[in-house]
Formats: structure tokens, C-alpha cells, sequence
């Protein structure tokens, strides 16, 4: 029953997001958005590709330098794999970190135990989550109150959701489970050093990759400013409250570029172009994907064998 509640929270998240979305472009000058759109080189587009399929490899890194410390003989290309069979997979499931229980199921003949297999994906996220808090000052600085607006408006949809006790069920699931993971590796601090670098470079590749396409339609942002919408937009789409952040990521664009003197047409078309190439980069994943379930399926039938 929890599990069907939680369910349509975040499938009626994920409507009224985007719902507010279709509102905002409903309103714009479509030739404009057109006219923008021819403007952008295919050189940037693959370029902006290629980054995003480089922060990938850095996130595959950070997740395999936790692996490591801890003797997992997991080889890279392994992982990176699994990675992105993942990463497909949370188009479809809540928030942006769904796909993290595939990552756990399939890790596990190279950990030997559930307990890392677990551990790593948790502290993984930790880690990164980590780096990110660091970039918390840009979107502080530059958006200011506007930012506090739009941080009380997602609260008061949380709270119309019933969102809190459904966190705190999350909250108390997990909790125990992270503290376990972090156990593992407290023993050697010196473990989480790699991995904390290694996020620097799968986050800011992106954020690259977001500038890159802004300069290209006309935009006269600051890479600091794309700094400061993508923060906002990733802990935001971290919340389980929408599908992979379907709507709540381009209602974030278009709010905060716009309040900083970008048209919504620029906005929108940058949020929608950057979600299109990000899913773009995710389907190399759907063929691991399936050969992944099919894999467990095959060891779930030996095993009732």
C-alpha cells in the first residue's frame, strides 16, 4: 500500500511539473525558439555529447575507486556498463538515482557481498552529493530571493503531497543501510579521497556541456551562473517526488535563467534541448539493461532449480 502511495506522489509530482512547464512555453514565440535552435552548430551538440558521456566515465571512476579500496576485482568497462544500464533506467523510475538498485543487484558477483554491493552505490551517492554541496554558494549568491521563492513553492507542493512522512519512511530505510556503507570504509578515510576528486569532474562536465549550448543560443550567461541552475536542479530532481525530474528540472531552468534576464524562449529551449541529449546518451544503457534482468532472471530460475 506505502509503495502505491508513493508511487502516484511522485507520478502526480511529476504531472503538475510538467504541467507548469507546457504552461510556460505554451506562452512563447515558437519561431523564436525555432530561429534559436538552427543557431546551434552540430559541432556543439556532439561536443556537448561528448562531455556528457565524459562525466559518465568520471562517475563510473568514483564509483570504482570505492569498489577498489574495498579488494572488489570489478573491471572498468564492467562498471561502466552497469553504469549506464542504470542511468537508462532511472528515466523511468523516481527521482534521478532509480536506477541505483540495478547497479546493486548487478555488482554483486564481483563484491561477493550484499553489503558492498549496497555500500558502494550509497556512498557513491553520498560522495557526489558531497562535491555538489561545495557549489551550493553560486546559486546563493547569484539568484538570491528568487531562490528562496522557487525552494518555497517545491515545499509547499511537498507538503500538499504528504511528502514529509513518506520521507521519513525513506529516511528510516536507508538510514541504517548508509551508516553500514560508511562503516565499511571508515577504517581508511584516506578511501574517500579519489572518489571525492573524482566527482569534481562528473559534475562540471555537464555543466560544460549546459554552458556550451547556452553561448550557442544567444545566451550571455557566465559558466557560474550554469553552475548555479544545474545545483539547484540537481538536488531538486534528487527529491523522489517526479520521474527521473521530468518537469521539475525545466521548471527550474526556465525560473531561475529567466529571473536573471534570459527569455523564457532561451530558457526552455535550453532546458529541453539538454534533457533530449542527456536521454540521447542514456540508450547505449537499454542494451545492458536487458541483458542485465535477463541475467538475474536466469540466476533467480537456477537457483528454484
Amino acid at each position: 500500500m506505502k509503495n502505491k502511495i508513493g508511487f502516484y506522489i511522485r507520478l502526480f509530482g511529476t504531472i503538475i511539473s510538467t504541467i507548469l512547464f507546457i504552461w510556460v512555453i505554451k506562452n512563447q514565440d515558437w519561431q523564436l525558439v525555432l530561429e534559436k535552435l538552427t543557431h546551434i552548430h552540430w559541432w556543439a551538440i556532439l561536443l556537448a555529447i561528448l562531455l556528457i558521456f565524459g562525466s559518465y566515465g568520471f562517475n563510473v571512476l568514483r564509483w570504482c575507486f570505492l569498489l577498489w579500496s574495498k579488494g572488489a576485482k570489478v573491471p572498468y568497462l564492467k562498471a561502466l556498463t552497469i553504469s549506464l544500464g542504470g542511468s537508462f533506467a532511472s528515466n523511468f523510475l523516481p527521482s534521478t538515482i532509480g536506477g541505483d538498485g540495478f547497479r546493486m543487484i548487478a555488482i554483486q558477483p564481483y563484491t561477493k557481498s550484499k553489503n558492498l554491493s549496497v555500500g558502494s552505490v550509497l556512498l557513491d551517492r553520498i560522495v557526489n552529493m558531497s562535491a555538489m554541496t561545495c557549489l551550493i554558494p553560486f546559486p546563493i549568491f547569484i539568484f538570491g530571493e528568487t531562490l528562496l521563492n522557487l525552494l518555497r513553492s517545491v515545499g509547499d507542493s511537498l507538503f500538499s503531497l504528504s511528502f514529509f512522512p513518506g520521507l521519513k519512511n525513506l529516511f528510516n530505510k536507508y538510514f541504517p543501510k548508509a551508516i553500514n556503507a560508511f562503516q565499511l570504509w571508515a577504517s581508511k578515510p584516506k578511501d574517500f579521497v579519489l572518489p571525492f576528486l573524482a566527482a569534481w569532474p562528473s559534475n562540471l562536465l555537464p555543466m560544460t556541456g549546459t554552458f556550451l549550448l547556452a553561448t550557442q543560443l544567444g545566451m550571455d550567461v557566465t559558466f557560474w551562473q550554469v553552475i548555479g541552475v544545474q545545483t539547484i536542479s540537481y538536488f531538486l530532481s534528487v527529491l523522489p517526488i517526479s520521474i527521473n525530474g521530468y518537469g521539475l528540472r525545466e521548471v527550474t531552468y526556465t525560473t531561475l535563467f529567466s529571473s536573471i534576464g534570459f527569455n523564457i524562449e532561451q530558457a526552455s529551449t535550453l532546458a529541453l534541448i539538454t534533457r533530449f541529449i542527456t536521454i540521447l546518451t542514456t540508450l547505449p544503457g537499454a542494451l545492458w539493461l536487458s541483458s542485465l534482468v535477463q541475467g538475474q532472471a536466469d540466476v533467480e530460475i537456477d537457483k528454484s532449480l
